[in-house]
This record gives structure tokens, C-alpha cells and sequence, in this order.
């Protein structure tokens, strides 16, 4: 049972003109299809690479800070994954928080007065 439809369609991969049978049918031919694929799979490769590149990438600082034994609130923010507003927030409404030292008029804190958070 053929289809008696004759559709005109642009090709979707080389833009040629064509009659289509069906209203599915978006490539003139097999090898434009199959091309088509070809280019769709190899840019969800390229898109699964970079986001895990990107997530590696995002993961590097806390490496660095998981060694530290002080950290400045941006730092401490970074590693628990909150803002450094809410640091500076439960630093406020919180005793166990209390500056560890200053350094260079920088304010520091202890690694483990952050592991309660965690």
C-alpha cells in the first residue's frame, strides 16, 4: 500500500528540492540522511566531552581547597557550594564561627569549623 501523496520538501542537509511520500521524511536521499546522522552523533560527542571537561574544570578549585587548612569566606563559599553572602550570614548567626586570624586584613577560618555544615 503506497502512498499516492507527492509533498515538495527542501532536503534538510544538502537543501535541494525533492517529493517526499510521507511527512517525515526530511533528507532527499540515504547518503544525506546518513550524513546528517553522522554530523547529529558526532556533536553529542563533542557536547558530552566538553561538559565533562567543563565539570572537571569546576572541580579543580575545591581540590586545591580541600588541602587548605584556612580559608577566606569566598573559599569557604566555594567549597561547601553557597554563596559567600550566606557565609558572611551564618558567621553572623552563629558563635562557632569566630575569625580564626586575620591575615593581611583578610578574614580566615578553620576547616573544621566548616564541617558542621557539611
Amino acid at each position: 500500500m503506497s502512498s499516492s501523496i507527492d509533498i515538495q520538501k527542501k532536503c534538510m542537509w544538502c537543501g535541494k528540492v525533492f517529493i517526499a511520500h510521507k511527512m517525515s521524511t526530511s533528507y532527499c536521499s540515504h547518503k544525506c540522511a546518513s550524513a546528517a546522522y553522522k554530523d547529529r552523533v558526532r556533536k553529542e560527542r563533542v557536547a558530552a566531552y566538553q561538559k565533562e571537561q567543563s565539570i572537571q574544570e569546576l572541580n579543580e578549585p575545591i581540590k586545591d581547597l580541600e588541602q587548605k587548612e584556612f580559608f577566606t569566606p569566598t573559599e569557604a563559599g566555594m567549597l561547601l557550594g553557597i554563596s559567600r553572602a550566606s557565609i558572611y550570614r551564618y558567621m553572623a548567626d552563629s558563635r562557632q564561627y569566630n575569625k580564626s586570624r586575620s591575615v593581611q586584613r583578610k578574614d580566615t577560618y578553620q576547616k573544621k569549623r566548616h564541617r558542621y555544615l557539611i
